[in-house]
């Protein structure tokens, strides 16, 4: 059995049963409470819990049940089966630490991965950066001003310039380390996009995959090629503790089956733990809107973020951003067909886009992001009529996991996760209900109600608009059941443009980095913005990226940076964008 292999039996995240998949999550998050964010003071205890004034265990608005529901360790530890000692410590093995680890590696220097879990563990399969030499600087001004408009204008500007001046690179880097390893992307993407003032930007795009196959599967290759390269990965072995002398980070403890280890670093500790959404009481205090959400991951509990703020690091400002999205158990995801809840009840305006699902659904109970989408035979004319883009026949049944239907034979370039497929047909309502588990009485009373506003051509009920009420009549009846849970939560502690952790005067912590969805607030709005597709996973890798550069060679500087003329013959050119979206 290979590592990839082996990962995806070890965590189960994409082999999931499909009836687990939509009832097995209740037990986490269900019974959250908020609390409160005010009146605690940072850095000190948290009084509300019941501590001493004087014990600073807990800095800011922390208290123990974080840590319970975490590895990290608040006592001193001092006794070690083990001692080694590296230039840099890199903590996690994902999206942004095999970056960091091998850009590490690339500058010379000795590394050393804590990996929590037996495996690498990656999500995602698009990603994306700017590509400066084929792009002006008002250009790319111009992208960074509509970034903003497009998150409400809660950015942080130095991160994000941080991104455009390096994704570009880190882009072509991370097709050329797939290809070392042999899984180049299976598909590039070049996109030249125009704005005003004769400016301009490039954008370059490698998606790995298809379906099922995703970054997972590069980062499991990558960490091969980086123990071949001399890096030491401690699996399954969690960090619990930064060692912190003189205000600046030395070291981390791991925690391994014979007992605590002690890795000195001798230039830094990069910590790539991804986020805390599976640390529920965090989540409670920093993603309040998040409490009643399933969870897409797993053993994600805040520990950079807890090991962090134990050594003065501070959290970025409520609320973090998003992403809850669902594209894996049926077509037509924009479309605004029919939504029923899972008690087959119709519950919104269907008018709203997939990637803001979540935010109509936050209040339902537990859990909160399960509906379906309900439609006719007509679908394919009713979505043309209203200007949308149905999907084929063939398409709509590779979604179906009663068809027989292949994502080959669908024409899914995508491919699919064959085992969160979840869009149903039948000759009835009664009939699809049951697919469905959903009330039966209840989605026939839905549907009759919407069918009368579609006849009177106005929906009493919601405000839907006209255009969009297309009656349910013509069997075969169609439902998807939608299910959306928590991808990531895409903020963490504060960091300065160079990803290094910051104190709460903003001051940079001495051998500390944090990278990816452990840190920082490149993008601030409720959900994470959508604008560039493959964003999320570009910054990650440049965050990993960058951060060890500047660990290695304290200034972000590559020595062996990969240029445009060695790698444009790799990407397609799909011509001219209009400006104002990707």
């Amino acid at each position: 059995m290979d590592r990839v292999e082996k990962q995806q039996e070890t965590e189960g995240i994409m082999s999931m049963d499909r009836r687990t998949f939509f009832k097995g999550a209740a037990a986490v998050g269900a019974t959250a409470v908020t609390a409160s964010l005010i009146g605690c003071s940072s850095g000190g205890a948290n009084e509300a819990n019941g501590s001493d004034a004087t014990d600073r265990r807990y800095p800011g608005i922390l208290d123990a049940q974080d840590f319970e529901n975490s590895v990290v360790k608040i006592d001193p530890i001092s006794e070690f089966v083990a001692e080694h000692t590296y230039d840099i410590v890199v903590v996690g093995a994902g999206t942004s630490g095999l970056p960091a680890i091998l850009t590490a590696l690339e500058e010379g220097a000795s590394v050393a991965c804590l990996q929590k879990e037996s495996v690498p563990v990656s999500q995602g399969s698009s990603s994306t950066g700017f590509l400066i030499d084929e792009s002006t600087e008002t250009g790319l001004l111009r992208f960074m001003q509509i970034f903003r408009e497009k998150c409400e204008f809660r950015v942080n500007w130095d991160l994000l310039k941080t991104y455009v001046d390096h994704s570009g690179e880190t882009i072509m880097w991370m097709y050329k380390m797939g290809q070392e390893v042999g899984f180049s992307p299976y598909k590039t993407i070049k996109e030249y996009v125009s704005y005003d003032e004769n400016g301009y930007v490039t954008k370059l795009t490698n998606r790995f995959g298809p379906k099922p196959q995703n970054n997972n599967n590069l980062i499991a290759k990558l960490s091969d090629m980086a123990e071949q390269k001399g890096a030491e990965f401690f699996y399954s072995t969690p960090a619990v503790q930064l060692i912190v002398e003189n205000g600046a980070v030395t070291g981390v403890v791991g925690e391994s089956k014979e007992g605590y280890i002690k890795f000195n670093a001798e230039k830094a500790v990069i910590l790539a733990t991804g986020d805390y959404q599976n640390n529920d009481s965090m989540v409670e205090k920093y993603s309040p809107d998040l409490v009643n959400f399933a969870r897409k991951q797993i053993n994600k509990t805040g520990d950079g973020h807890l090991m962090s703020m134990l050594a003065g690091a501070q959290m970025c400002g409520v609320n973090h951003s998003h992403q809850m999205h669902d594209g894996d158990t049926g077509p037509m995801r924009n479309e605004p067909f029919l939504a029923v809840s899972v008690e087959g009840k119709r519950f919104m305006n269907e008018e709203i886009v997939m990637s803001n699902w979540n935010m109509g659904l936050r209040d339902n109970p537990y859990p909160a992001g399960q509906f379906c989408h309900i439609f006719d035979n007509d679908y394919a004319a009713q979505v043309t009529e209203w200007g949308g883009k149905p999907a084929s026949e063939k398409e709509i049944l590779a979604y179906s996991p009663e068809s027989g239907v292949s994502a080959e034979e669908g024409g899914l370039t995508d491919g699919r996760m064959d085992d969160l497929i979840a869009t149903y047909y039948a000759d009835t309502l009664d009939e699809l209900a049951e697919k469905l588990e959903i009330p039966a009485d209840a989605l026939k009373e839905s549907v009759k109600r919407y069918n009368e506003l579609c006849a009177a051509k106005a929906d009493t009920d919601f405000g839907k608009q006209a255009k969009y009420l297309q009656p349910i009549e013509n069997p075969p009846f169609w439902g998807v059941r939608r299910n959306i849970r928590i991808t990531a939560i895409c903020c963490g502690i504060a960091v300065d443009p160079n990803y290094q952790v910051v104190d709460e005067e903003k001051n940079p912590i001495p051998g500390l980095y944090a990278v990816g969805f452990s840190a920082g607030d490149i993008c601030g709005s409720v959900e994470w913005n959508t604008y560039v597709v493959g964003m999320s996973n570009g910054t990650c890798m440049t965050s990993g990226r960058i951060a060890a550069a500047h660990a290695v060679n304290g200034e972000i500087k590559l020595s062996k940076p990969v240029t445009w003329e060695e790698m444009s013959e790799y990407y397609t050119n799909l011509g001219q964008g209009g400006g104002r979206a990707f």
